[in-house]
């Protein structure tokens, strides 16, 4: 296993396999620096988003991983649940047309 496995493995396993894994990887082409960033679903490991760069750095390593869709998954869920409690206190009633 390559560094950048084990490193996404443990990015992954924090998340609780949700969200979104970015690995950042930068190395030397002659005077420059090509920069390579992947964003990987942490459930399924399929690339979702590449981006390149090239520039003037030395070699640089970084994964971070990201939980947006699970953080919005969570709260649209808590929210959905505190509507239904609200739904059980509000009184019923009912409107009936008036008798001719």
């Amino acid at each position: 296993m390559t560094d950048i496995e084990e490193i996404s493995k443990i990015v992954k396993s924090e998340l609780g396999n949700r969200g979104y894994v970015v690995n950042l990887h930068a190395h030397r082409e002659g005077d420059y620096v090509v920069g390579r960033l992947a964003v990987t679903s942490a459930e399924t490991d399929q690339t979702v988003a590449k981006v390149v760069g090239v520039g003037n750095v030395e070699d640089l390593n970084l994964c971070f991983g990201v939980d947006a869709e699970g953080t919005v998954r969570d709260l649209v869920v808590k929210m959905l649940g505190a509507w239904e409690g609200v739904r059980g206190l509000m009184p019923t009633f009912e409107i009936k047309a008036p008798k001719a």
